[in-house]
Parts: structure tokens; sequence; C-alpha cells
């Protein structure tokens, strides 16, 4: 009976240290998330304020441009 409860406690041991196993992978697959959601952030501000402010202008003198060089009046 001794042995029993021996090995089943043993059992029990070797399910805790595979549990509390530190993965190699784990730690880096969450910072390489991390970085794609900053950047990701950031190329959507920079969107937002590309379309807000540059954009706009940008357009607005291409769109001159183009009416100047078809405009032979």
């Amino acid at each position: 009976m001794n042995t029993v409860i021996s090995k089943l406690n043993m059992a029990v041991l070797r399910a805790k240290m595979a549990l509390m196993e530190k993965k190699e992978a784990s730690d880096q697959l969450i910072v390489m998330f991390i970085i794609i959601a900053v950047a990701a952030g950031i190329a959507g501000l920079l969107y937002i304020f590309a379309t807000g402010t540059l954009l706009p202008n940008f357009q607005n003198k291409l769109t001159n441009l183009i009416n100047n060089w078809f405009n032979h009046s």
C-alpha cells in the first residue's frame, strides 16, 4: 500500500513539474505579438494623421497641377 501511495505521489509531483515547466518559445511569442500590436497602433496613428493633414494638401496640389497641365487657354 505504501508503494502505491508513493508512486501516486511521484506521479502527481511529475505532473506538477511538467505544468510548471517554463516553455522557451512562449515568451518570445508574447514579445512578438506586443511588437506587432505596437507597430499596428503606430501605423494607424500615422494613417489618421496623414489623411487628416497631408493627404488633402497633396491632393489639392496634384489636382491643380493636372488642371493647369491640360488648361491651354
